[in-house]
């Protein structure tokens, strides 16, 4: 198959893809958006980070915002690779889009996360990380499942506690750095 081909191949892929989110998003018109779901993943998505916005310690603030920035990107990237591979999927979304549900990933897992964080600095990285990914796996899955916002397809929850441990090491890792230096403008 020569490039042109290729391109001819891909463009079918998305303006298959573009009709089925124009479907999506006329489905979450009619059906999801400001009904009893949407309101409860829409005070999800905003009640964390103004919890946040009082109770984080106010002199790390940058360095947590950094944490949580990683966990957003690092949550997104695993999600969608499971979407992608039919692990999973959700409803109730708060925007029409592919795959993501908005309020796990850019309000409840990097505030819980830096949180986290913050709170008994002294306790090992492991042992907090571990903790973080037993609760994530057996108390907030099967609570988003119970609900109905999380539809595990071929997933099961015991597979995520290691990738919400690690979610945690990181990026409590990323807050510990001392290697940020000052950008001067002088060369």
């Amino acid at each position: 198959m020569d490039k042109e081909q290729q391109q001819e191949v891909m463009e079918r892929f998305f303006d298959r893809f573009d009709q089925l989110h124009d479907e999506l998003s006329q489905f979450w018109l009619d059906h999801i958006f400001l009904h009893w779901d949407w309101w409860i993943a829409a005070i999800l998505t905003i009640l964390p980070w103004i919890c946040w916005i009082f109770y984080h310690k106010k002199d790390s603030t940058h360095r947590l915002l950094y944490a949580g920035l990683f966990s957003i990107i690092i949550g997104m990237t695993f999600d969608y690779i499971g979407t992608s591979l039919g692990l999973w999927h959700y409803t109730g979304k708060v925007f029409p889009s592919f795959p993501s549900w908005s309020p796990f990933h850019y309000s409840l897992l990097p505030v819980t996360i830096m949180f986290l964080i913050q709170v008994k600095p002294h306790i090992a990285i492991w042992k907090k990380g571990i903790i973080y990914g037993l609760l994530a796996a057996f108390i907030g899955e099967p609570i988003f499942v119970w609900a109905g916002y999380y539809v595990m397809t071929g997933w099961i929850s015991i597979f995520s506690i290691p990738i919400y441990a690690i979610i945690y090491m990181f990026c409590d890792w990323l807050t510990k750095r001392e290697s940020f230096e000052r950008l001067s403008l002088d060369k």
